[in-house]
Parts: C-alpha cells; structure tokens; sequence
C-alpha cells in the first residue's frame, strides 16, 4: 500500500537525484590541486575492519600536503569506546563530516536500490556538494563497502568536474557475502560508475582479474592493486614473544583468533575438526587453548555453545586495536579461515598476523591468503574434514622456526606499511588530470 509518506519522499528524493544528474556547467576552482572529497561509512570513531584503509588517506594525505574533507555515517555506541585510539589518529588539518542515515523512503517502484540505500547517496552527495561550494575538490574518492558512496562520489565529481578514484575494500555485485547486499539494482550502477572512474583500486590481483573478465566497462589501464597494510605504531607497545621459548614445550599451545566471525569466516569446520582431534587423541583437551576476539553472529554463538569441550575456549567481544595486537601477539598460533568464496581476498586481519610475526594456521581452502603465507614461510595450510590433519598442522606450527624467514618478512611487511600504501594511493591520483 503507497501511503502519503512514500509519495513525499518519492518527490523530494526524486527532485534531490534529477538535481545531481544535471549538475552546473562551471564551477570555481580552488587551484591548489591538493584538495581530496572522501567518502567512506565508517571512519573514526568506529571501529569495525573498514575503517583502517579510509584513515591512512586522511592521515597521510594531510601529511602529504592535502587538504582532506571526509564524509562518513555517524558510528554506533558499541563501537565508540574502541575507536577513540582510533579517532586520536585524525590529523587536525582533516575535517570528518558526519552525515545522518536518511531516513526517507521512496517507493522501490519508481527508485531505485542500491548497497547501502540510494537515499543514503542522495544524501551523502548534497551534503558533500553544499559543504564544498566555497572549497571544491580537485579529486574524489569513494571507498566501499557499502557502495553507495560509489554513487555519492559520481555524483560529487561530475558537479565538480574532477578525477573519480574508486576504492574497492571488497567486491560489489561480486562479492560472495552478504554483507555487501545486491538485489537491486546495483549491477547498473556498480557498471555505471566504472564507465565514469578516472581510477580504479583493488586489493588483491584476483579481484582485479575477476573484474576484468566480467565487467567490459573496466579499463584494465585504470585499474591497480593497491593491497591492504598494517600500521607500525599498533605493536610497538608489544612484546614479541621469543622465538627460543622453550617452554612452549610444556605449556598448553595457544591458539587465538582475533576479528570477526561472522558467515564468510564461520568456524564451524574447525570447531569440527577441533572436536574431533579432542575426542580421538584426548591428551590434546590439555595441550591447546583456543582464545576468539571480536564480534560475533548468532549463528557463530550457537556453534560456540554446541562446542563439545568449552574449557579450552575463551571468548572475548570487540576490544580496541592495540589491545587486540597484543593478543596476537602473546599466542603460539594465529588463527585464520579460508573458506571457498575467500580465494580472491587478502583479510584485513592477515597483514596484521604477518605483522604481529606468530605462525599462522590458515584453516581451509587455497587462495590468495594460503599462497602468501606458505610464500613468506611463517605457517601451513590445514585443510578441513579431519582431526588428524589438525593434529599434524599444529605439531608442524608449534616446530615452525620463525626466524628463519625474518628478514623475508621484514622486507615484506616494510612493503605494506599503510604510509607506503597511501602514498602509492596519492601517487596514483596526482597522475590523474586534476581538472576536466
């Protein structure tokens, strides 16, 4: 049933898209060249995975000289208390402009719906363009997911006239998870900004290949990897365990997952796996210790709940990043779930595992993430369905001698650091035409 509210938001929302769909023949510039209009949802002081790569742009921007105005979602309470450290980070030069979740609803009928809300477009880009009257920008960068800022930043560079750079964090219409949603009609969009993009960023060769061979709109010119980092200054505070620790011997090994679990990285096959080691060789109820940090979905909860041998668990929610670095640190093993749909990705949370220098359990399929680590020499791949391959991983894990690789991945991880990565980022961008 339409009521009176779904036609008032259809007409106001409508006459906001029609506006930026005919955006001005001219506009002042600024002429400094350096000015970035950045649009992400969550930035500081939200603390989910997101965040980190956004942050480096405006961090080592403003160091670089920008002048950076970053547009994001307004952070929800669970996650504030862990994201000042997070927010201490901002540079004062940078100026974070929080925009509302619209709270319209036009009729899908004649709207239409894209991965975070086309109204949350709308929206954001209006805000962008009234904020950015007096100062426009000479670039534009959207980072995703959600990618309606993918659309918001259409939007902003065509009023502005100026280079169109979009971030991909993880896939769109191609991406295997439901996090990124896509029922609607995101793929005529996702093609849409592509065709318009001056530059585009993946993470992952793979996600570059796979682009390429389904979207014809890509320009493979256009297109560059630009992996994911780790920041130096989260483990300076850290103590790394010994590599000569002989009482690791003794002592139970402790194992630590440290992230989110939520569907694409379900432990299920694990605790499977975990269970039935426990259960066939049982002076291993003795011999691990398995720590999950981070947030968790319901369904994850009630596989930690049906888990056979819950003493050797323990379960801790969300903590800051620092915190969360030390954990990793203070563990024998690193865990980390390589389900099918996650060939293609590099997670987040592995450049942090290389940096944090503990082995790495890489638990189930190959792909990006099992190459590099057998690449680096800091872990093994164990794949699931059986207790005993479990067993033979850990023992190997527990015997890893570490050091040997160390200057392997210390040139690695000098490589990733999100400062180098940034300045590839802005590199990238002031090869672009500053004005159209």
């Amino acid at each position: 049933m339409v009521t009176l509210q779904t036609v008032t938001d259809t007409a106001i929302m409508g006459s906001a898209w029609l506006d930026l769909e005919w955006p001005p023949i001219r506009v002042r510039r600024s002429g400094s060249g350096r000015r970035l209009a950045l649009f992400a949802w969550a930035l500081p002081p939200h603390s989910s995975a997101g965040v980190y790569r956004p942050l480096s742009l405006i961090r080592y921007g403003c160091q670089r000289g920008w002048t950076v105005d970053a547009f994001c979602g307004e952070a929800p309470d669970k996650h504030r208390e862990a994201g000042q450290e997070l927010l201490a980070r901002v540079p004062p030069e940078a100026t974070v402009h929080v925009v509302p979740a619209s709270s319209r609803e036009p009729s899908y009928r004649f709207f239409p719906r894209v991965d975070g809300g086309f109204t949350n477009a709308l929206g954001f880009a209006r805000r962008a363009i009234a904020t950015l009257a007096n100062r426009p920008p000479d670039y534009v960068l959207a980072s995703g997911p959600p990618f309606f800022t993918f659309v918001t930043a259409l939007f902003v560079a065509r009023h502005f006239r100026v280079p169109l750079v979009l971030d991909y964090r993880d896939e769109w219409t191609e991406c295997p998870f439901d996090f990124v949603k896509k029922d609607g009609h995101d793929r005529i969009w996702e093609r849409r900004c592509l065709r318009n993009a001056d530059a585009i960023l993946f993470t992952t060769k793979s996600h570059l290949e796979h682009q390429l061979e389904v979207f014809p709109e890509l320009d493979a010119r256009k297109a560059h990897v630009v992996p994911n980092g780790w920041e130096p200054e989260d483990f300076t505070s850290c103590n790394r365990a010994d590599h000569g620790d002989t009482s690791k011997d003794v002592r139970p090994l402790r194992m630590a997952h440290v992230g989110n679990l939520a569907g694409h990285t379900s432990p299920n096959d694990f605790f499977q796996s975990l269970q039935q080691l426990l259960t066939d060789e049982p002076e291993w109820r003795n011999g691990i210790r398995l720590q999950l940090t981070g947030q968790r979905t319901f369904d994850v909860d009630k596989a930690i709940r049906a888990f056979s041998y819950p003493d050797i668990l323990e379960v801790s929610d969300h903590v800051g990043k620092r915190e969360a670095s030390r954990r990793m640190q203070e563990s024998d093993v690193l865990l980390l779930i390589s389900r099918p749909d996650l060939s293609r990705y590099l997670p987040g949370k592995l450049f942090d595992y290389l940096a944090a220098r503990r082995p790495i359990l890489v638990f189930g399929e190959r792909g990006e993430a099992s190459a590099l680590v057998e690449q680096l020499g800091v872990g093994v791949r164990c794949p699931a369905g059986s207790g005993a391959m479990l067993r033979d991983a850990l023992v190997r894990l527990r015997e890893l001698d570490m050091a040997s690789n160390e200057d392997t991945v210390t040139a690695w991880l000098e490589q990733h650091r999100r400062d180098v990565l940034a300045e590839r980022m802005f590199g990238i961008m002031e090869s672009l035409t500053p004005q159209r």
